[in-house]
């Protein structure tokens, strides 16, 4: 066995500017769609909350116009300043707010939430308060985007006690097992998912903020709100991260993946598993159906089952069969063509009727070239010289169907590892495929920089699973007979 490196992969921003930092190309390049009609330079946001949320947000807002700087470090790569959100700053748009799209929840509202005893009724009740306010604001018309800015007594009474002792980009990917499932569900929802789905009818991306988000003191850890313990990011990045979500959500597109003009026509589908609101089901989710450059629509998947000797979900040949065939065709109708290659990225293993699914969907869509992926976290490590992780982009494969590759780990361009815990790799199983191995992991490494809720590079998975999980997380709290929005902007 011998191990290999790939180079970071290049992003393309505007003008066919192109740069392998998020950040450092958005400041040199601008958005790729920000010379176009299409770029949302009047970014009218909505704002829910109370007033004093609603005060926060607009205030945080309009300081961001102007810059924020960087974090005081040795690492400037890792911790760049906030240039600024206008028009005569790299993003070429701004952020517009007003009165009239501005919706306060009356303090004696928010009070009498917190004498709901029950959970799930509080959560209920929480979110349709939020989601009428919302429709008193956007019925006007205008606004691209809903921010919902719960206060923090009300979010300290939402939050869930869960355990935060493991770096989340670490934690398993195959969310489909019997003790993944129970660790992601609950009796009842999170006010993040359950307002997302219900927010689906409003046609309008729900962007949720923490007050830590816009508050420049530093985050106090709480017993009584686990989910905000845990280190805080610095302000230059919180608004790097939140003024890049809210330009994709309002139908930007930040970058994506330069296409080599040469290769063939791609379509991924990422395969994701969850339990229906009410437990009694297993369900398949389909994230966008993404080309190369990330671009693509929603798919909701039909009703998995578990085996009983690998206790990993599957599906039926039929039922797979059936979901491939219609995200080719939500491809084909997206892209008035229909792809040359098909990749399939899933987390539990390919029974034998699964692979006989794909392949038959794929050859009655003629796609010429086929690549059914495995991919989950590997138990196996490698070791580096020094103290440092080895570096993102390590590759080994360890046969002739299976390697590792890390997507966490030391990266040059900021001078470190910027993790807390040892970081694991990537294993990639190429069921069956025409791709290479070492391109497979190639690849890998490039959807992993498609993360429009970070602009730190240097993401733990592939886009495709990534989506997938964050898709079922929203659709297994929607009734089965509502149709979701199309677009991931509306899920992440």
């Amino acid at each position: 066995m011998q191990t290999d490196f790939f180079p970071e992969p290049m992003l393309e921003f505007g003008g066919g500017g192109s740069h392998i930092d998020v950040r450092f190309g958005l400041l040199d390049y601008g958005p790729v769609d920000c010379d176009t009609n299409l770029a949302p330079n009047d970014l009218k946001v909505a704002i829910v909350g109370t007033e004093e949320t609603v005060h926060g947000i607009r205030t945080w807002l309009d300081r961001a116009k102007s810059g924020i700087e960087a974090k005081a470090s040795t690492k400037p790569h890792l911790f760049p300043a906030f240039p600024g959100f206008s028009k005569e700053k790299c993003f070429k748009a701004e952020v517009i707010t007003h009165d009239r799209w501005c919706e306060t929840i009356p303090k004696r509202e928010i009070a009498g939430l917190l004498d709901v005893t029950d959970k799930g009724d509080l959560v209920s009740e929480a979110v349709d308060l939020f989601l009428s306010a919302a429709h008193n604001v956007l019925d006007q018309g205008g606004p691209l985007v809903l921010i919902c800015a719960p206060p923090s007594d009300l979010l300290a009474s939402l939050d869930v006690q869960r355990s935060s002792s493991i770096d989340h980009t670490e934690k398993e990917l195959d969310e489909g097992g019997d003790e993944a499932i129970g660790t992601r569900d609950s009796s009842f929802p999170p006010f993040h998912d359950l307002l997302k789905a219900q927010g689906m009818r409003l046609a309008v991306p729900i962007q949720m903020i923490r007050p830590p988000t816009y508050r420049r003191a530093t985050r106090q850890r709480s017993h009584s709100s686990p989910q905000a313990q845990g280190p805080l990011q610095d302000e230059a990045t919180r608004a790097w991260n939140l003024h890049v979500a809210l330009y994709y959500k309002a139908g930007g597109i930040p970058w994506r993946l330069p296409r080599n003009p040469s290769a063939l026509t791609s379509c991924f589908i990422g395969i994701s598993f969850y339990r229906s609101g009410d437990r009694k089901r297993l369900l398949s989710s389909v994230a966008q159906v993404f080309n190369e450059r990330g671009e693509g629509i929603i798919v909701r998947g039909g009703i998995a089952h578990f085996d009983k000797e690998d206790r990993q979900p599957h599906l039926l040949e039929e039922d797979i069969y059936v979901l491939l065939r219609d995200a080719l065709e939500v491809y084909r109708r997206e892209h008035k063509t229909l792809p040359a290659r098909l990749v399939v990225h899933k987390t539990s293993a390919y029974t034998e009727s699964e692979l006989q699914g794909v392949l038959s969907a794929a050859n009655d869509a003629s796609v010429g070239v086929i690549d059914i992926v495995g991919i989950r976290r590997s138990l196996t490590r490698l070791l580096r010289k020094g103290t440092y992780p080895p570096l993102r982009g390590t590759y080994l494969e360890l046969d002739d169907t299976r390697a590792i590759i890390y997507l966490r780990g030391s990266v040059d361009f900021f001078r470190t590892y910027p993790g807390q815990y040892v970081p694991r790799p990537l294993e990639i199983e190429l069921a069956e495929g025409d791709t290479t191995l070492e391109n497979m992991g190639r690849e890998v490494l490039r959807l992993s920089k498609l993360n429009w809720n970070n602009t730190q590079f240097d993401g733990g998975e592939p886009m495709t699973l990534r989506a997938a999980r964050k898709v079922g997380d929203i659709l297994k709290w929607m009734p089965e007979c509502d149709d979701p929005q199309p677009s991931f902007r509306f899920f992440m």
